[in-house]
């Protein structure tokens, strides 16, 4: 099962998959803003992690920068979400978005896009919601940085398969 059909899942059942219940402020509060934002931490530290694995796999210094960069991102996304929880009086989750890995630079690629794509998904799946109004510059910033990930590894794909 690959990350597009867990999060598939995930969305008809969110706060039992990767929101644990012990993760949300008290019993019964959460709402699908909380359990998406705690969706959204989790899938960072899963890209985090994924980031620093394949910039390791991967030689090509090129390649390695960008993963890093994207990975700078990322950490930055998750702090500001964990301060939007807090601040709406729920705990933010430290369940992490299963990070995939593989032993070729097109498969790490294509996962890396993969994420990026589920992580523009998930912020425009936020940014509908009325409670994101508040939070609506932080939530379209992470939005367009996904997007630029995204785009920065699709780059660097077409390189790498036009070099085979």
């Amino acid at each position: 099962m690959d990350r597009r059909d867990i999060l598939k899942l995930m969305f008809g059942s969110l706060a039992g998959f990767v929101v644990p219940a012990e993760s949300l402020a008290t019993p019964g509060s959460s709402s699908l803003f909380v359990d998406l934002c705690n969706l959204a931490i989790s899938h960072e530290y899963g890209a985090i992690v994924q980031y620093i694995n394949h910039s390791g796999l991967i030689a090509d210094r090129k390649i390695t920068a960008v993963l890093l960069k994207n990975m700078q991102d990322e950490i930055f996304h998750a702090r500001r979400i964990t301060e939007i929880l807090v601040k709406e009086g729920a705990t933010p989750t430290v369940a992490m978005w299963p990070p995939q890995t593989s032993k070729s630079v097109k498969t790490l690629l294509e996962e890396d896009i993969s994420g990026e794509v589920a992580a523009i998904r998930l912020y425009q799946k936020i940014l509908d919601l009325p409670e994101s109004k508040k939070y609506r510059d932080d939530f379209s910033s992470f939005l367009e940085r996904e997007k630029l990930h995204r785009s920065r590894l699709v780059e660097l794909l077409n390189v790498v398969s036009k070099s085979r």
